[in-house]
């Protein structure tokens, strides 16, 4: 919500008169007027506006009411997201509300326009004289002895900061005291009602209507007599401003403010540049440091292809050999059953001896072939399995690991930082030369024109002379840095000790034999899942199997020892046995058809295993050159890494420097306003002068003196007796409140959104500070400053009143992040604030108020003059 206007009909001072502000700006807004203008009457009269009842009756009600009497009206526009609106309201006499858009269609009227601007205020927990409005004389953070709002405000920012920074615990239970003591209702109920209001027809209340009358008497005399004597104040008040105001210095001293902002903005941007910069050269250099990693990676990735290719292409040219040996065999075969087949007739019973002891020589050589295969496999598997053991043993023996490399990475950052913090303390000597000679210290040649460090007693050779001492001496500042040296080595070789490493060096080298002794397992265990995926023990029991398999088959016998009466029987059955000779034939022709069809197909494997090693030969390159190859692609991957790492080091130093872009940018548009009002504030003056000259020649004084001071006597006297029925009945309704307790509120909060918005505000006042809060109010209780914590009762009141300020801009900006944009509105705030950080606060102002409308009551002239903002038009008219 942003409030464009606020007028004021028949409102205290303003008796028949209306009073408007308009043209309200969405940043910083100023109404800077002299005493008893009536900035406070605006403040107390937008307040009953957004909340007070129309129908109300109330004491802070009846302040509002001239001594005239009549109805009170106070309307302002508002801006929302839905549009502009006009809220008005008429208290006391002709009691009404409403609600209208800013064009004049009705919205709302009476308890529906409240109910309308109760949802828009959200149940009134923003405001006021709490979280966002700061009312005259308020320097703390919540009011000093209003229980009631206390609790409010406390359930406000609850509410806030439950919906912004987490769950709160909420305690339900506590403990309540009651104790109401008769004896001082029965006093109570003599002078009032329980309410704590005047007792109908009872000494005070009968005292407190004389005093009213006697008040509205005073009040319609005195200001008869007033007012030429406003105007004429009024004449010397704005002559002495203007005379103030135009003075030369005054004006060059703001130009000179505003030269100064412009200067401090440009240095910013340019800072900002330059960040910018620096993180593109970061950018860059990630990407060359990725690429040269990839070129790495793809040649160890070539060198795996290779050795798995070879191994492959050798498994299957062995088989090939193996399958062209089956096939030569069964054509042999086939050859010699045909013969057989041929002879059955004159040697059938020898061609089946024959044909036998060939079968058994197939099998014999089948069995021998299988065992072959099964000694090659077990061989090459316990060769891999042994590897596996040595690369895990490799792993156990050593004991560095990335995270421990990365500890003594931040701990060798951190020696060489404070090397060069004790460098920086360091005395500097810089030499130049006009001749041939040149000094030396420890052996080596000082430099022209560089500055070396001296950080202690240092002996410096000088050729054709002597020698010189350079001693410091001792510094608190050289100290210090020393100390922390001496702390980042102790850091540095503790870190090195857990990684059991004696440098940096050695720990890179240590990291990649773990890392190269971990690839080696996994090759391993790759290797060994391949080749023998039945395991070591199943393929020992193959093996033995396969052995008993081929010693049962016999040997075959030559045809002279065969048995020439088994022949005989032979040649009698020969037709039978020819017959059986032919199934021999057949079934000799289907082994070679199905030798020849895996011959066939082992052939097509080991030409695509061929091509597969052709092209991993290809990727691999040329075998002499791999290894440099490699190792350069290796250096330069780590050479593009420091670099990335140096970029990131020099972006994050010129983003610790940086300046405040935003704060630079906020000064400078207060500085910009602080001249153009300046020069508008001339030609009001001005203005005002001859509008007092008129009303002081059109009146005269009013001769009512006499009459004024026997009113004042009589009303001074009847004062006197009602504060002592007031102080009576405050004193028992002290003793009946302190005889009370509350429930206990909720305890841990999340403070960080609240921090957030704080810090930054914070730092234009104090660059190392930070506040403390307690978790019971929601509100600080204590500044850090300087390593130092500090109370915030022991603190200053200037101090104490721009923390609660402070607090309150951040409060705004969390409401306004949770949809609840209100406006800031202080009341003569930043009345105990030097010269200085009254202006560190106008900065913070001017930054809330990017985003947030701020408007500001102040009767400090001169003093709010360096808050720039705008200034808007009050008029004050008489009522028709």
């Amino acid at each position: 919500m942003k409030l464009r206007s606020l007028s004021l009909t028949n409102v205290r001072k303003f008796g028949g008169k209306t009073a408007t502000i308009r043209d309200i700006g969405d940043g910083v807004t100023v109404i800077s007027e002299a005493n008893e203008f009536g900035k406070s009457t605006f403040f107390d009269a937008l307040h009953a506006l957004f909340f007070a009842k129309y129908s109300g009756m109330g004491k802070d009600l009846k302040s509002l009411q001239p001594h005239s009497g009549g109805a009170v009206k106070i309307s302002a526009e508002i801006e929302i997201p839905s549009g502009r609106f006009v809220i008005e309201k008429s208290f006391l006499a002709q009691k009404r509300a409403s609600v209208s858009k800013a064009g004049g269609a009705l919205v709302a009227q009476d308890d529906e326009a409240e109910s309308w601007i109760a949802a828009l205020m959200d149940n009134g927990l923003n405001g006021p004289a709490g979280l966002l409005w700061v009312r005259q004389g308020t320097t703390g953070l919540e009011p000093v002895a209003d229980k009631t709002e206390k609790e409010r405000l406390l359930g406000a920012r609850r509410d806030l900061l439950s919906s912004v920074a987490g769950e709160i615990d909420k305690v339900t239970g506590g403990r309540r005291m009651d104790r109401v003591l008769a004896r001082c209702q029965d006093e109570l109920s003599k002078l009032a009602t329980a309410s704590g209001k005047a007792r109908a027809n009872g000494p005070w209340k009968q005292l407190q209507d004389e005093i009213t009358h006697l008040e509205a008497r005073e009040a319609e005399l005195s200001t008869l007599r007033q007012e030429l004597s406003d105007n004429l104040a009024g004449r010397k008040t704005c002559e002495s401003e203007l005379a103030r105001t135009s003075e030369p210095d005054a004006r060059n001293q703001r130009k000179e403010a505003l030269a100064s902002a412009q200067e401090r903005y440009k240095e910013a941007q340019s800072h900002a540049t330059k960040c910018e910069q620096v993180q593109k050269d970061l950018d860059l250099k990630h990407l060359q440091s990725d690429a040269a990693q990839a070129t790495l990676n793809a040649l160890l990735q070539a060198g795996d292809q290779l050795q798995k290719a070879q191994q492959e292409d050798a498994d299957l040219q062995g088989a090939l050999d193996t399958a062209k040996q089956d096939l030569e065999a069964a054509q042999k075969q086939g050859q010699q059953a045909e013969a057989r087949l041929k002879q059955a007739q004159g040697a059938v019973k020898s061609l089946r001896e024959q044909e036998k002891a060939a079968q058994q020589a197939v099998q014999s050589r089948q069995a021998r072939e299988q065992v072959k295969q099964l000694v090659e496999r077990l061989e090459k598997g316990e060769t891999h399995q042994q590897a596996l053991e040595d690369a895990k043993a490799r792993l156990d023996d050593i004991v560095i690991t990335p995270a421990l490399m990365q500890t003594v990475t931040k701990a060798q950052n951190r020696l060489q930082q404070a090397t060069a913090m004790a460098e920086a303390q360091s005395v500097t000597i810089t030499l130049r030369y006009s001749g041939a000679a040149r000094v030396c210290v420890e052996g080596q040649d000082v430099r022209a024109d560089e500055a070396l460090p001296v950080p202690s007693r240092r002996n410096f050779d000088l050729p054709g002379i002597g020698s010189m001492v350079v001693d410091p001496g001792r510094r608190e500042d050289s100290d210090q840095a020393a100390e922390e040296l001496k702390q980042a080595q102790a850091g540095f070789e503790a870190a090195l000790q857990k990684a059991q490493v004696a440098s940096v060096e050695e720990a890179h080298t240590a990291l990649a034999a773990r890392q190269e002794a971990a690839q080696r397992k996994d090759l391993a265990e790759g290797v060994i899942g391949s080749l023998v995926p039945e395991g070591m023990e199943a393929l020992r029991g193959s093996l033995a199997k396969a052995r008993l398999a081929a010693d049962a088959v016999p040997a075959g016998k030559d045809e002279g020892a065969y048995d020439l009466d088994g022949l005989a029987i032979a040649l009698e059955n020969a037709e039978a046995e020819e017959s059986e000779a032919r199934a021999g034939y057949e079934r000799c022709r289907d082994v070679f058809t199905r030798a020849r069809e895996a011959e066939g197909l082992m052939r097509e494997k080991r030409g695509r295993a061929g091509a597969a090693l052709v092209q991993a030969k290809a990727a691999y390159g040329d075998a002499d050159s791999f290894e440099d190859r490699k190792s350069a692609a290796a250096r330069q991957a780590s050479i593009a890494q420091t670099a990335a790492q140096d970029a990131k080091e020099a972006l994050s130093i010129l983003q610790q420097n940086a300046p405040n872009l935003d704060t630079a940018a906020a000064d400078l548009k207060r500085a910009s306003t602080v001249v153009e009002n300046a020069e508008k504030r001339i030609g009001q003056l001005r203005s005002q002068l001859v509008e007092y000259n008129a009303h002081i020649k059109a009146r005269a004084e009013d001769g009512v003196e006499e009459k004024l001071e026997e009113v004042k006597g009589k009303l001074e006297t009847a004062r006197t007796r009602e504060a002592r029925y007031s102080r009576e009945v405050a004193s028992l309704n002290l003793l009946v409140a302190e005889l009370e307790g509350r429930r206990t509120q909720a305890r841990d909060v999340y403070f960080g959104p609240v921090q957030q918005e704080l810090q930054p505000l914070l730092s234009i006042l104090h660059d190392d500070a930070a506040l403390e809060f307690d978790s019971s109010r929601l509100l600080p209780n204590g500044l850090e400053r300087g390593g130092q914590h500090e109370e915030l009762d022991a603190l200053s009141g200037g101090t104490q009143e721009q923390i609660a300020i402070l607090t309150r801009l951040a409060f705004a900006r969390l409401f306004a992040r949770q949809g609840h944009p209100m406006p800031i509105i202080l009341d003569d705030a930043l009345v105990y604030s030097d010269d200085d950080r009254i202006v560190k606060m106008f900065t913070a102002l001017h930054r809330v108020a990017t985003d947030l409308q701020v408007i500001v009551f102040s009767c400090r002239q001169m003093a709010f003059a360096q808050l720039g903002g705008e200034q808007p038009e009050l008029v004050i008219e008489q009522m028709a």
